[in-house]
Formats: structure tokens, sequence, C-alpha cells
């Protein structure tokens, strides 16, 4: 079994969501109206923060749900990839590029 070692904006992808979600807005006439708005979400696996202190510490990797500008940013990519993720102004994922490196899973009975 071999360690990876993750550098900095390096994330192991999992997987992918996308989807339409009811939101409540005003309509022109101040009117509230029912909206559906498109979801795009990344799940991902990065390290934990390497802050300690003498009430916190934590090892390992986080699992995180991250929100996403479009579907574009996982088209070129697969699930176990290292990659790279770039975001926008709004801390959405705008972009993620794969850096070769792929993530396997070893078998286990549960």
């Amino acid at each position: 079994m071999s360690e990876y070692s993750f550098n900095e904006n390096e994330y192991l992808v999992v997987g992918w969501a996308q989807g339409l979600m009811d939101t409540e807005e005003e309509d022109a006439n101040g009117k509230k109206v029912n909206v559906q708005r498109p979801y795009y979400q990344l799940f991902v696996l990065s390290p934990v923060s390497s802050y300690k202190s003498d009430t916190y510490t934590a090892c390992s990797l986080k699992a995180q749900k991250l929100k996403c500008a479009s579907d574009a940013v996982w088209k070129n990519i697969n699930p176990l990839e290292v990659c790279n993720l770039f975001f926008d102004e709004k801390k959405r994922v705008a972009m993620a590029v794969s850096t070769g490196e792929v993530v396997s899973l070893e078998s286990i009975s549960l």
C-alpha cells in the first residue's frame, strides 16, 4: 500500500451532482414566485488543516461538498483523480485539472 502526499490546492475528486432546486424570488412586480435554479456540486477529499493547539488536532482527510460554477468542471476528469481546483470570486469551483494521479481503493470486507 502506498501513500499519496497532497500538494497545495490538490483534492481527490470522488463524485459530483447536479440538479434543480426550488427557490422563492420576487418578480418585477414584487410578487413572490417559485423558480427552479440549477445547482452543481463536486464531492472531494482533502487534507485536514495542519493547525494544532492545546485544544485541537486533526489528521488525515476531510470530506467536502463544493459548489461549482457549472457542470463543465467535471467534463474532463474521473472519480478518484487527484485534481487542482480553481475557484471564482463567489468561491465556486470554476475549473478542475487532473494532476495525472489516480487513487485506487483496496477491497475490504464489512
